[in-house]
């Protein structure tokens, strides 16, 4: 019941609290409080679940497999309850369950004034709940990303497990927005538009269109540059957002669009309360598909003429410290050769990203990627294939399957000469630029690791098992940067500490709150429990059985998370097969565990060898899986992807019940330490696999769980020492 009542105060809390990059005192006082505000409704829950494993006369094995298996059920709940609450209000309704809860805690309590004090404080709670999804005005984030937000402001807010996306009113008509606008693109016209907001950061923007006149603007965009070279052909767009994209295509006269968006929000605005402002939504040679872009390209033979992706980021990848994968999975080799494949002969795949002629970032990130893409499907002379043109902040990259002809070379050149846009790499000649001069001519991939490893940031073409496109920084730079006065300032750079320092914050608070919650307690309380000192050895083999236990499965389940989410496609679709799959599947193994012969030592040390084993052998079949599944339908995928968790699930499971059992005492007062040391080294290592994986790769993580587990052989013979333990069904 504490844990209801104190859900809506932490919401609330978490709402009118601002956060900002981690630098200033203040702003760690505000992360620690953000930390605090999240931790304590688990405070309360934590209690009763703790309860429950230690005084419980059930068996261990089978309450641990109920608190999973309802677990696994609570991954989809608030999967699919995003789909029809907004945040704020689920978490009110997710209090409501912790009432349902209390109910069933206290069934056989005679104390019948906390029972009535749950059926009102439910009815209060859920009608909160629906009323807030239905107002505006209602619990809502007030400092959004570093701004001040008003709901007042809205036409539109939606939310779903992908993102919070909202349309703001019409300020009337208003000069049309580009992104690289030409030196003489018009500035005089006035276009009715409705702005858009992704996740308080990433912009985008609702044009009206009636008319070929009311989108003329367009042709002014770099972003647009590859339309001047194909005008002919299927087009493919790689994030709907507004429609600006599909728009443009139809500007410039092709008749089979295909606009593909991993958000079904966006298609959902087109196709419904935008569809005649937008001019898409019942359009015959418009199709949409709510997927991810990869997997809808390699599960068809269609080839495009062109397939465009134009500044796809929310800014959530950079800013969270590479947390979100969906933009990450779009510029990796792996990908990009998908995009390649389904190029018709004379295609181009076309990329658009932010720019500065003085500090390359993204720019020079996205070179290496496309030279690393033609190296590797063989073609030698990537210069042939690539061109670079450029306005303001802005690049687009064209990636031609074919080497450009003479007269596509004398396109681009006449383009950039009407529109005054930039030409910085041109097929077939010398880029001025020394670090694009030398990454275009590489003939090898030896060639261009050489060029890439001599400069500060981390220009390595992104893998599959290294997706993270938008953190440049190296690892070596951070402590460097982290110390500088003021901050770097320039885009993907400052970006890139934001994401660094919130992940290093983020560390620092969890540490603050694990070492002030328990181990200080943990060493007054040893203290006190002179039983406890006298069993110290099993005690500290059982801390560390534990904290091991916590850390290894954070540390694989992170990292199966971040490889489904490039596999399946999205990282909504790994959480949703992933938690409920390994969770569920943990909860049938803590069931089984109550079968285990404790009294048989070779069984206790021989497990732990083999969920290494299990996770060694995952992570060598995941590549292969990825590689030979790439054009799989998604019910294989998701299938595939059971198959491989569910057994490492089971084994999993064994663990913790089996931990409870080891290490039992007479007056049973150290398994609140272990539950608590398996909680909160689980917690902490969430946030270190995230920086593990971003700086040494996903398969890093994988090694470090595959240890956790086998260390747990270390601590056997010092529980196998304890006269409490229970020994389990003979075989």
């Amino acid at each position: 019941l504490s844990f209801a009542i104190v859900v809506p105060l932490s919401l609330i809390v978490l709402c009118i609290i601002p956060l900002s990059m981690p630098k200033s005192l203040m702003s760690i006082f505000c992360l620690l409080g953000v930390t605090l505000a999240s931790a304590c409704p688990f405070y309360f829950s934590g209690i009763a679940i703790s309860a429950i494993l230690t005084r419980s006369s059930q068996a261990i094995g089978k309450i641990y497999a109920a608190d999973l298996l309802g677990a696994s059920i609570g991954c989809l709940f608030a999967l699919g309850g995003l789909e029809y609450f907004d945040a704020p209000s689920l978490i009110l309704l997710c209090g409501s369950l912790g009432i349902i809860a209390s109910v069933f805690f206290s069934y056989d309590n005679p104390i019948f004034k906390f029972r009535w004090t749950s059926h009102v404080f439910l009815s209060v709670l859920t009608l909160a709940a629906f009323l807030n999804a239905s107002s505006p005005y209602g619990i809502r984030p007030v400092v959004v990303k570093g701004q001040v937000e008003s709901p007042t402001d809205y036409l539109i807010e939606k939310w779903n497990s992908y993102s919070r996306v909202v349309v703001y009113k019409s300020q009337g008509p208003t000069s049309p927005q580009f992104w690289g606008p030409s030196p003489l693109a018009p500035k005089d016209q006035k276009l009715n538009q409705f702005y858009m907001n992704i996740d308080g950061e990433a912009g985008t923007v609702l044009r009206q269109f009636n008319n070929l006149n009311d989108i003329d603007h367009l042709r002014y965009d770099v972003t647009n540059a590859v339309y001047h070279l194909r005008s002919m052909g299927g087009v493919c767009i790689i994030g709907v957002g507004g429609g600006r994209d599909l728009q443009s295509a139809i500007l410039f006269g092709h008749r089979k669009i295909t606009g593909i968006d991993v958000n079904p929000i966006f298609i959902d605005l087109l196709q419904n309360q935008f569809q005649s402002f937008a001019g898409l939504g019942n359009r015959k040679d418009v199709k949409f598909i709510a997927d991810e872009a990869r997997s809808v390209l390699s599960r068809t033979q269609t080839t495009y003429s062109v397939i465009q992706m134009s500044l796809i980021d929310t800014w959530a990848a950079t800013g969270a410290g590479a947390f979100s994968l969906s933009e990450n999975a779009l510029y990796t080799v792996e990908a990009w050769q998908i995009f390649f494949d389904h190029l018709a002969d004379d295609g181009v795949f076309t990329v658009s990203r932010w720019y500065n002629s003085d500090d390359l970032g993204e720019t020079g990130r996205v070179v290496s990627l496309a030279t690393a893409v033609l190296l590797k499907l063989g073609i030698t002379q990537p210069w042939q294939h690539i061109a670079m043109i450029t306005s303001g902040s802005v690049s687009t990259l064209l990636l031609s399957k074919m080497p450009f002809s003479q007269q596509d070379i004398a396109t681009i050149q006449g383009l950039c000469d009407t529109y005054l846009f930039s030409l910085p790499i041109l097929p077939g000649s010398s880029p001025q630029h020394p670090f694009l001069r030398a990454v275009v001519s590489s003939t090898s991939s030896e060639m261009l690791h050489r060029t890439i490893d001599n400069e500060a940031l981390n220009y390595e073409p992104p893998t599959d098992e290294n997706p993270y496109f938008f953190n440049m920084l190296r690892l070596s730079q951070t402590a460097t940067l982290l110390l500088s006065k003021p901050l770097p300032d320039r885009g993907v750079l400052r970006g890139n500490m934001v994401a660094n320092l919130t992940l290093i914050g983020l560390i620092f608070c969890l540490l603050v709150v694990s070492t002030g919650t328990i181990i200080l307690p943990l060493i007054f309380q040893l203290r006190k429990q002179q039983e406890v000192l006298k069993r110290s050895p099993i005690f500290w083999a059982g801390a560390v059985y534990f904290s091991l236990i916590g850390s290894g499965f954070m540390f694989v389940e992170i990292a199966l998370i971040q490889k489904l989410s490039v596999f399946l496609g999205h990282p909504i679709y790994a959480l949703g097969i992933l938690l409920f799959t390994i969770i569920a599947s943990a909860g049938i193994g803590s069931f089984l565990s109550e079968h285990i012969p404790l009294n048989r030592s070779r069984w206790v040390f021989i497990y732990p060898i083999v969920i290494a084993v299990a996770i060694l052998t995952i992570s060598a079949i995941l590549p292969i899986l990825m590689s030979e599944m790439v054009s799989a339908s998604m019910q294989n995928k998701i299938l595939a992807s059971i198959l491989i968790i569910l057994p490492l699930g089971l084994f999993l499971g064994i663990c913790f019940p089996l931990g409870m059992r080891l290490t039992q005492s007479e007056k049973d007062t150290s398994a609140p330490w272990f539950w608590a040391l398996n909680g909160t080294f689980g917690v902490l290592c969430s946030s270190l696999a995230v920086f593990n994986a971003i700086h040494f790769g996903i398969v890093a993580n994988f090694y470090i769980a595959a240890f956790c587990y086998s260390a747990l052989v270390i601590c056997f013979p010092f529980l196998m020492q304890n006269p409490f333990k229970q020994q389990g069904v003979p075989a």
